[in-house]
């Protein structure tokens, strides 16, 4: 994954959910992304389907996410770039990127 892909997961991950965002095409296809990684996640592992919760979707700081989930910063951080890759990869699958 790109620095740029990254960024751009990063930032459609914080305004996700936000009044008004999913209203464009690129934006909904933002959001079938982070559905679709939220849905995989919660079937495949528990901890980044709670991280994506927390973090993203609940817009929690990263120390409160590290005490919700017993963790620590290197488990959360390997954790979070798998997270931003699976995204990616769903949203780039739906054309985000294009």
């Amino acid at each position: 994954m790109t620095k740029q892909q990254r960024d751009a997961t990063r930032s459609a991950l914080l305004a996700y959910g936000r009044r008004q965002w999913a209203r464009s095409p690129v934006n909904r296809q933002w959001e079938k992304a982070i559905e679709d990684s939220m849905a995989y996640y919660k079937e495949a592992d528990p901890i980044r389907a709670d991280l994506l919760q927390l973090r993203y979707l609940q817009h929690r700081k990263e120390a409160d996410v590290l005490e919700q989930l017993h963790i620590g910063r290197t488990t959360y951080q390997k954790a979070e770039l798998d997270l931003l890759s699976t995204i990616a990869v769903y949203a780039a699958q739906n054309g985000a990127f294009n």
